[in-house]
Protein backbone atom coordinates (compact mmCIF):
# COMPACT_ATOMS: atom_id res chain seq x y z
CA UNK A 1 0.00 0.00 0.00
CA UNK A 2 1.22 3.49 -0.87
CA UNK A 3 -0.17 6.53 0.98
CA UNK A 4 -0.85 9.62 -1.17
CA UNK A 5 -2.89 12.80 -1.29
CA UNK A 6 -4.35 12.84 -4.81
CA UNK A 7 -7.27 15.06 -5.85
CA UNK A 8 -9.76 13.41 -8.23
CA UNK A 9 -13.11 13.85 -9.95
CA UNK A 10 -15.54 10.96 -9.60
CA UNK A 11 -18.30 10.26 -12.13
CA UNK A 12 -21.41 8.44 -10.93
CA UNK A 13 -23.60 6.16 -13.08
CA UNK A 14 -26.17 8.98 -13.50
CA UNK A 15 -23.48 11.12 -15.17
CA UNK A 16 -22.92 13.58 -12.32
CA UNK A 17 -19.40 14.45 -11.14
CA UNK A 18 -18.08 15.12 -7.65
CA UNK A 19 -14.67 16.15 -6.31
CA UNK A 20 -12.81 13.77 -4.05
CA UNK A 21 -9.38 12.57 -3.05
CA UNK A 22 -7.42 9.36 -3.02
CA UNK A 23 -5.45 8.75 0.16
CA UNK A 24 -3.85 5.41 -0.75
CA UNK A 25 -3.17 3.02 -3.65
CA UNK A 26 -3.01 -0.76 -3.39
CA UNK A 27 -2.46 -3.51 -5.97
CA UNK A 28 -4.09 -6.85 -5.23
CA UNK A 29 -2.65 -10.29 -5.96
CA UNK A 30 -4.22 -10.32 -9.43
CA UNK A 31 -2.61 -7.00 -10.41
CA UNK A 32 -5.80 -4.90 -10.07
CA UNK A 33 -5.28 -1.36 -8.77
CA UNK A 34 -7.44 -0.17 -5.88
CA UNK A 35 -7.71 3.32 -4.41
CA UNK A 36 -8.89 4.53 -1.02
CA UNK A 37 -11.33 7.22 -2.11
CA UNK A 38 -13.32 9.85 -0.27
CA UNK A 39 -15.65 12.37 -1.90
CA UNK A 40 -15.72 15.99 -0.73
CA UNK A 41 -17.10 17.86 1.08
CA UNK A 42 -18.52 15.74 3.87
CA UNK A 43 -19.09 12.68 1.75
CA UNK A 44 -19.02 9.11 2.95
CA UNK A 45 -15.80 8.18 4.77
CA UNK A 46 -12.90 6.70 2.80
CA UNK A 47 -13.68 3.43 1.02
CA UNK A 48 -11.65 1.12 -1.22
CA UNK A 49 -12.69 1.15 -4.90
CA UNK A 50 -11.26 -0.70 -7.88
CA UNK A 51 -9.57 2.04 -9.91
CA UNK A 52 -11.37 2.85 -13.15
CA UNK A 53 -9.76 5.74 -15.07
CA UNK A 54 -13.06 6.36 -16.90
CA UNK A 55 -14.98 7.17 -13.72
CA UNK A 56 -12.16 8.29 -11.39
CA UNK A 57 -10.09 11.02 -13.01
CA UNK A 58 -6.87 12.01 -11.29
CA UNK A 59 -6.42 15.80 -11.21
CA UNK A 60 -3.06 17.59 -11.46
CA UNK A 61 -1.50 18.64 -8.16
CA UNK A 62 0.99 21.12 -9.69
CA UNK A 63 1.36 23.25 -12.79
CA UNK A 64 2.17 21.81 -16.19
Amino acid sequence: MRWVYQPVEVQYPDGTWELGRISAWWTDGEGEQWCRLRTLPGGVGPQWHRYDPESIRVLPTAGI
